[in-house]
């Protein structure tokens, strides 16, 4: 058993759930993220270029001397730009929250102890059920979203904890919907205002690697006024500005490993205070110790 192990199976406070998630990087973090090397760089890097891609055609295809003709040229490059944007990132999301959460399974089983190709092979066979998963739940929040903003905002809670209770109970896809549900049922605010508070953490961060884009963006803005030129807004985009977007971009996305692991701290909270499962087994180890 590892002497720093973090005890997930336990409730907490708001601020103990933000707490253990970073406890949690400092310690396993190298680790971790060998493994996502082994399972998501790939997805990782073909997401970049799909985004670089995506603001590159949006450029194009809104440029404001077109748009004053009434052209919209290329709006199919476009449409298949973003599919191909989003499609890149469902698939890097499954491959991302799939290896942080079988890691934190694998991590709980062995008492802080982590065999990497357990965890390869456990996203391997999750993997289809991860990515149909990720379709079901964000097609819900869309179209609640849709309906009224507060819908939308509601289901966001418990669609934010399927992949958690998918792989920590071996559930089917629709039994870890339903199953959100019922766990946040009279838990719903506690659980939507640690989400929120964890959202402006990770918000608070990715703002840092945005200044080198916007700072170049503004910079160009200041060139342009001085030497009293018109500014054509699609002009800002250049390639360091998609370089710069990027690698802010890349940022962002690696910065869900933190969701990830939130989420399954705040799904361990929500499980002990409706079931008590981790006060059971301590309690059968204590007897079995006797």
């Amino acid at each position: 058993m590892n002497n720093n192990y973090i005890e997930f199976k336990k409730k907490r406070e708001l601020g103990d759930i933000i707490t253990d998630t970073f406890a949690f990087i400092r310690q396993n973090g190298k680790h971790l993220l060998s493994i996502l090397l082994k399972t998501s760089v790939i997805p990782f890097v073909l997401l970049l270029l799909a985004s670089a891609y995506y603001t590159h055609t949006y450029a194009n295809v809104f440029d404001p001397v077109s748009l004053s003709r009434g052209e919209l040229s290329d709006m199919g490059i476009l449409l298949i730009a973003l599919v191909a944007m989003f499609a890149m990132l469902l698939i890097f999301y499954g491959a991302l929250f799939g290896t942080v959460l079988h890691y934190i399974k694998n991590y709980i089983e062995g008492k802080g102890v982590v065999n990497s190709e357990t965890v390869v092979q456990g996203v391997k066979n999750d993997f289809g059920k991860i990515i149909g998963l990720g379709v079901l739940s964000g097609l819900i929040t869309f179209f609640g979203t849709l309906l009224c903003v507060f819908p939308g905002i509601y289901l966001y809670v418990p669609m934010s904890l399927v992949f958690s209770i998918l792989i920590f109970r071996n559930s089917s896809v629709s039994d870890a919907i339903s199953d959100s549900f019922n766990l946040i049922k009279n838990e719903w605010w506690i659980t939507f205002a640690t989400l929120f508070i964890v959202g402006i953490v990770i918000w608070i961060i990715s703002m840092v690697f945005s200044i080198p884009a916007a700072v170049y963006s503004y910079t160009r803005l200041l060139t342009s006024a001085s030497e009293g030129s018109m500014v054509d807004p699609t002009a800002m985009i250049d390639w360091v500005f998609i370089a710069l977007n990027t690698i802010s971009s890349a940022a962002q996305y690696v910065l869900y490993i933190i969701t990830a692991i939130s989420t399954a701290f705040i799904y361990f909270n929500l499980n002990e205070i409706k079931h008590a499962t981790g006060a059971l087994e301590q309690i059968d180890s204590l007897g079995n110790n006797k």
